[in-house]
Parts: C-alpha cells; sequence; structure tokens
C-alpha cells in the first residue's frame, strides 16, 4: 500500500453505556434473511461508537443549535473491524446463527422542516440553507454516501463528513491521490473531476474508486476515519483532460471495473483481487457507436455508456462475458453537457431528454425522438431519488431545479427550486447534488471553489422506500451465460452498507446462496459470484423485505424475487 497524506479529524458523540451495550447484541434488532446460511461474525454490531445519540437537539433551521437525526433515535452500531454496520443474527432453521441485515454507523439527517423554506423565491436564497460550507477553497464533484457518511469528491482529493447534524457538520478524514499533480493538463489544472465514483464490497471490506489525472486510483475506505490508498492504474492516453483524455465513468461491478475514457474509449479492469486491481482491456469508441466514453453504468449483463460534455450519445453492450462487451445498439442526439443513468432511463442535458435503454437495449430509440423532452435554465449535471431529477444549475444562479420523472414516459414536470450560496460574488454553480432525505447536498467546481453546502428542498421527512425498477437478467430470463451478474436499479440512491448477503441472495433455487462480491453506484447495485454458474440451472435473486435501505434507511418495503435460466 502507498502512503497517503491524509488528515484525521476527531469526532465528538455523546453516548449512553447503556444504549451501547444493547446495540452490541448481533440479534436485538433486525430479522435476518430466510433461508440464508453461514456464521455469524462474533465481534459483529460491536463498536466503541455504537449506539451514540447525536448532539444537538435545536428545530430545522435554527443555524445556531443541533439538528437531532430523530427524536430518541440512536445512530446504528458499528460493524466488525469497525467496517460499519451492525451486523444483526437472523432466524433460520436448526438453530443456526445467520449472518443478518447490516445498518451504517453514521446517522443521516431525516427530520421535519419547515415548509416555509421550500422553494423560496430568489430574494430569500438562505432560507433554504441548512449549512455553513464545507471545503471552502476547494474543488468539489459529485457527493456521495457511504456508512452514513457524507463522502465529497473533487480534483484528487477527497473527505468524509459526519452530518448528523447538518446545521454542524464534522470533518472526518481528507484523502488525496499520490503523485497527483495540480498542475497538470492543458489547463494547467490538476484537472481530474470526479464525475463519478463507485464502490466495491468483498466480505466486511470496502473500497472505492476514483478518478485520477491518468488513470483511476483504488482505496479501501473500510474505515471512514483511516482510508488507505491501494493502487493507482495508469489508462492510455488519460492526460488530466477536461473532456477528452480523461475519465468520466465509473462503475465497480464486484469483480470488474468499467471506466469511461472519453475519447480514449472503454477501459476495463480486473478487480477479483481488489488489493491486486489490473488494467485488462481498451475498446475503442468505435467498438460502441463512436460515442464518448463519460458517466457508465454496469446493470448485471448490460452496460449502459452515456457522454460527457462537448459530446451527445448513449450507447448499450451486452456484458455476459465482462471481458468482451458486444455492441448492442447507439444514438447520437445533438450536443449535450452530460448523461446519467437512472432506473431504467438516460437522461441527457441541454434541453432535458430521455430515452428507455434497458426495456430493449437492442433498441434504444431514434436520437431525435426521445420519450420526452423539457427545456431548462442553464444547469449542467444531474443526480436523482425517488423519481425526483435534481439539475444543477450554472452561475450566478447556483443550486439546483427539481423535476418530477416518475414517468418520463409521459412528461418532465417541473416541481421546485434549491438555491446555492449567492453571496459569492456569482462565480460558483453549487451544481453537483445528492438527495439524503429532505436535503440536497450541493457542491461547487467553480474557480476559486466554494466546497460543498446542504441545503432544503423538502418539508416532510422521507418515508418512501427504494422500489426495485430493473433487474438483469431479467425476470425469467434463459440462455444466460455462466458469467452473467445480476444487477439491479432501484428508485433511490443505496446505503452500499445495507447490501451483504443477507439482503441480496442469489441461489440455485431450493439451493444455498453464492459467494460473491458487490458493486454500487448511486441507485445501482450489483453482485458478481465468485465462480462461474452452473449450466442449464435456474437461479433465484431474492431482496428480503427491509434489508437494502436507501441512504436514510428506509428498507424496501416487500420481498422482491426474480429467476433467471443459464444456458
Amino acid at each position: 500500500m502507498r502512503t497517503v497524506k491524509m488528515r484525521a479529524f476527531p469526532l465528538y458523540f455523546v453516548g449512553c453505556a447503556a444504549l451501547v451495550a444493547a446495540c452490541s447484541d448481533a440479534g436485538s434488532t433486525l430479522p435476518g434473511a430466510p433461508g440464508t446460511s453461514g456464521t455469524s461474525n462474533g465481534t459483529a454490531g460491536s463498536s466503541s461508537t455504537a449506539g451514540v445519540t447525536s448532539t444537538g437537539g435545536s428545530t430545522a433551521g435554527t443555524a445556531a443549535g443541533g439538528d437531532t437525526a430523530a427524536a430518541g433515535t440512536p445512530a446504528a452500531g458499528g460493524g466488525a473491524g469497525g467496517s460499519g454496520g451492525t451486523a444483526v443474527a437472523g432466524g433460520g432453521a436448526g438453530g443456526v446463527a445467520m449472518v443478518g441485515f447490516q445498518r451504517p454507523k453514521g446517522m443521516l439527517p431525516n427530520i421535519a422542516r419547515d415548509p416555509a423554506n421550500v422553494d423560496v423565491p430568489r430574494v430569500d436564497w438562505q432560507k433554504d440553507l441548512v449549512s455553513p460550507t464545507m471545503d471552502t477553497l476547494h474543488h468539489h464533484n459529485q457527493p456521495t454516501v457511504l456508512n452514513g457518511y457524507l463522502n465529497l469528491n473533487g480534483n484528487e482529493e477527497f473527505w468524509f463528513w459526519d452530518i448528523t447534524d447538518p446545521t454542524k457538520p464534522m470533518p472526518m478524514t481528507e484523502y488525496l491521490t499520490p503523485n497527483r499533480d495540480p498542475k497538470g493538463g492543458g489547463k494547467g489544472e490538476g484537472e481530474a473531476e470526479s464525475h463519478c465514483v463507485s464502490y466495491g464490497r468483498y466480505g466486511d471490506k470496502f473500497y472505492e474508486v476514483t478518478t485520477g489525472g491518468h488513470g483511476v486510483d483504488i482505496w479501501d475506505v473500510t474505515d471512514q476515519t483511516s482510508v488507505k490508498h491501494i493502487s493507482q492504474i495508469i489508462l492510455e492516453g488519460v492526460a488530466y483532460g477536461d473532456f477528452t483524455a480523461a475519465v468520466w465513468g465509473l462503475s465497480w461491478q464486484g469483480n470488474y471495473i468499467y471506466v469511461g475514457g472519453t475519447d480514449t474509449g472503454l477501459h476495463i479492469l480486473d478487480a477479483h483481487d481488489p488489493l491486486n486491481v489490473k488494467f485488462v482491456k481498451r475498446l475503442p469508441t468505435s467498438d460502441f457507436g463512436t460515442v464518448s466514453a463519460g458517466p457508465l453504468d454496469a446493470i448485471g449483463n448490460m452496460l449502459v455508456i452515456t457522454t460527457p460534455k462537448e459530446s451527445g450519445g448513449i450507447a448499450t453492450m451486452d456484458i455476459s462475458d465482462p471481458l468482451n462487451p458486444m455492441y448492442l445498439d447507439s444514438i447520437k442526439p445533438s450536443k449535450s453537457y452530460i448523461g446519467q443513468f437512472y432506473r431504467h432511463f438516460v437522461f441527457l442535458q441541454s434541453p432535458l431528454r430521455a430515452w428507455d435503454v434497458l426495456t430493449d437495449p437492442t433498441n434504444i430509440g431514434a436520437a431525435d425522438k426521445p420519450l420526452s423532452s423539457v427545456t431548462t435554465p442553464g444547469s449542467e449535471y444531474l443526480s436523482f431519488g425517488d423519481n425526483n431529477l435534481f439539475l444543477g444549475r450554472l452561475r450566478p444562479d447556483g443550486g439546483a431545479t427539481v423535476y418530477d420523472v416518475s414517468d418520463p414516459t409521459k412528461a418532465i414536470v417541473k416541481k421546485s427550486t434549491v438555491w446555492g450560496r449567492l453571496d459569492l460574488g456569482g462565480v460558483n454553480d453549487d451544481q453537483f447534488t445528492i438527495m439524503i432525505g429532505n436535503l440536497l447536498v450541493m457542491g461547487d467546481d467553480q474557480e476559486p471553489y466554494a466546497g460543498s453546502v446542504i441545503g432544503q428542498w423538502a418539508a416532510d421527512p422521507d418515508k418512501m422506500p427504494p422500489v426495485v425498477d430493473t433487474v438483469i437478467p431479467k425476470d425469467k430470463a434463459t440462455g444466460q451465460s455462466l458469467k452473467s451478474r445480476i444487477g439491479i436499479s432501484f428508485t433511490d440512491n443505496i446505503e452500499f452498507v445495507t447490501v451483504n448477503e443477507a439482503s441480496f441472495i442469489v441461489r440455485p433455487v431450493g439451493g444455498e446462496p453464492l459467494k460473491g462480491t458487490w458493486g454500487s453506484r448511486m441507485g445501482v447495485v450489483n453482485f458478481s459470484p465468485a465462480e462461474d454458474l452452473k449450466p442449464a440451472t435456474t437461479y433465484e435473486v431474492v431482496l428480503p423485505k427491509g434489508g437494502i435501505t436507501d441512504l436514510v434507511l428506509n428498507g424496501i418495503a416487500e420481498d422482491f424475487k426474480s429467476t433467471f435460466t443459464t444456458k
């Protein structure tokens, strides 16, 4: 492992000894998945900070006070080995100890807030802001969440924050890419923007892949207070570029990582061993319709490639053989700023348009005939949650516009506006977003760089469970590859710590669950079996009720099950 320049920040909690003891009981709360097998880890559920409560306690919108996660609700306990996530033993036949559902160590806020602070006019922009600035004078791109903590991502520099009380966010760790060149690239800015990050899970260990100036970096993020750099993979043609010679897309699919390298094409990495990730091959853009490879998502045996800025395109590929993708279809609409995948659609910005890419990935439609289209104010980046699209606006009107995308086959409908910081001279965008309950994290990537801030986009707490939108292989599919991975897209971003062998089960019908690894990016989760599947065998995919959750711990509301059969 490389030595990484990193600053750790102390965390302060107020706890209760009795509550800690109660939360340390590995079988005291959530039921495990029926029919799973395995031995529970004897240290699961134990942590020095398990079960602590948040400090503060003032009402929402009061900048001077605290902001409780929920009245009387303790934060979830830590997991084995400091990985986060309370492992809870479940019931099972014969009294066998089961590996159970897990919950994150951190607790994200999700309380009722003042409706008067929602969709305020521009003159009242300060009313919808909740937090002070985080990481002022630092470049921020796409924020994410892991283990109940906010992960802020920039130009080869990254941070974890505890936002249990969003009015008083607490820094945890800053970690910097080794060998970073702040003056690298044609612009002399060391541009390696984090338009995407993605995570992998191997047992109780969590890993992150991030954009680098000359490729990608692999990190061990199991302990968010002590992140470790694992490796740096150099990719041909990537050289601190903007929308060329750059990485714009990352999708960790368990045993494989797919990298969108703009004009350099699609790069495939072998991640069977996360401590020794290896480059395998590069596919030029001519292999997938000359679409520049920007943000991308692997969903089971399908790969969806969208465009970076100054381009316009969508491509689909069959990755049933993960190292040999096969072209399916592509379109090249008018020049767009960026594309993003959500549920089974791709959205391109300027104007905001949608195409269905998974119902039939061999025919994703016509470039000039999107399912729906809407003209937007000057905007660039997109994020999603609970059928809402958050479209980041351009300076001097930084912040985001919220759209209803519950049925983009009919219309994309504007709902409201969230303002960023309008007191910084109009040079900040505050346009990289992620929804956390009724709050919205907004990050800025414009010099002199203003870090991130948290705003309020809704009043009611988020009580909407994530829903499975698409599973690949599709339900009752036949003739599937023995190298199949199983991918699921949800209607909301997923807390990756809650994805494990109890909450995401793949097994022969009537058989034992398969061993393997998991990958996640925003609302997409994948399972990669440790070994090839058996021929002519029917497998079932089971997500038990309450296992997998969104970022604020709403669990899926009912059991999900699908089947597929190998060739």
